[in-house]
């Protein structure tokens, strides 16, 4: 997360800072930052804040910040002054909240470690500011689905890594259907995340776009080749995926019927980006999707059991069947 993007724990810790009525060094105020926050902070940037405290109409602060020329450090000029009149509004902090509960699932990859903790940090700032609005800290009162720590999740920065710097990556791969150990070299494009696993988008020596799931691979490592990257629309690329898998065949209109009250949840939240409703009455809510059709698909209608029918085509139809009775079979 770029630093500019949280001003609002600096802020705060600038002011307790000079609210104890000593100068404070720009040093001092950036080993502050740097244990409070976790977040490595230019001098730059520290004079930057203490100006837009001092003089920015949006922020309204209007701090009475003056700069000792002897010391070269800073203090308030009205000893009684602090930002925790204004500060954060109870609107501010529950967005905080919420994003701190939201990314905490991806605490334990290295790559988000950051993020969680210097909200933490801007959050456990406030809570102890004697201005700050009531912030919970006894119970949660916002759970977000947990993502359980994936192997291959380590490889997230290194792969961001390559995309941003253009370098090809080399790794070994080895499919779960196949005993064979793979030597892949490959141009990365994309990281993406589906169902709690993450893959690399890429192209390989030919040209072909590839998919590899990153907790098959191992030995991984950048190469010193470059490459120059096409112009390539991912969004258009999933566009008619229900996951990861895109096949080479053609979209095909598929039309489901979901029993009314199954409907309001398709209503509420659609399975498709392409989802179409052509009729919803008290007998069904029937819609069509365009889809390329493949497991993750299949997976998706047969979760939802007896509420849902395919009508057609024939051939998903025919699939379908098929895959219900061998379900069938199981417990024969």
């Amino acid at each position: 997360m770029a630093i500019n993007k949280l001003p609002f724990g600096r802020y705060h810790v600038i002011d307790s800072l000079l609210s104890k009525g000593e100068r404070v060094k720009t040093s001092e105020i950036q080993r502050a930052i740097l244990y409070e926050l976790q977040i490595k902070v230019s001098s730059k940037t520290i004079n930057n804040d203490l100006n837009d405290m001092r003089d920015s109409k949006a922020l309204g602060y209007f701090a009475p910040i003056e700069k000792d020329l002897s010391k070269k450090a800073y203090y308030y000029s009205d000893p009684d002054y602090t930002i925790k009149a204004f500060g954060l509004k109870d609107a501010d902090i529950n967005a905080l909240q919420f994003y701190a509960n939201t990314i905490n699932q991806y605490k334990d990859y290295e790559v988000f470690k950051d993020f969680a903790t210097a909200i933490e940090k801007i959050l456990a700032v406030l809570a102890g500011s004697k201005g700050a609005p009531g912030i919970q800290k006894t119970r949660s009162i916002v759970q977000t689905e947990r993502t359980p720590l994936i192997t291959g999740g380590h490889l997230i920065p290194k792969i961001v890594e390559a995309i941003n710097t253009k370098y090809v990556i080399a790794f070994k791969y080895q499919k779960f259907d196949d005993e064979k150990v793979k030597e892949v070299k490959l141009q990365p494009y994309l990281l993406k995340e589906d169902r709690h696993l993450w893959y690399v988008l890429g192209k390989n020596h030919k040209g072909h776009l590839i998919t590899y799931a990153l907790d098959r691979i191992k030995d991984f490592t950048i190469s010193n080749d470059k490459f120059l990257p096409d112009d390539f629309d991912f969004e258009d690329y999933f566009k008619y995926s229900f996951g990861i898998t895109v096949t080479d065949e053609v979209p095909v209109n598929t039309v489901l019927s979901f029993t009314p009250f199954q409907g309001k949840y398709i209503k509420a939240l659609p399975i498709h980006p392409t989802q179409k409703i052509l009729l919803d009455n008290d007998q069904e809510l029937r819609i069509s999707v365009e889809v390329k059709p493949a497991y993750e698909f299949y997976e998706k209608i047969l979760g939802y059991g007896a509420n849902v029918r395919v009508i057609s085509p024939p051939e998903i139809v025919s699939d379908l069947k098929e895959r219900l009775k061998q379900a069938l079979n199981l417990y024969k």
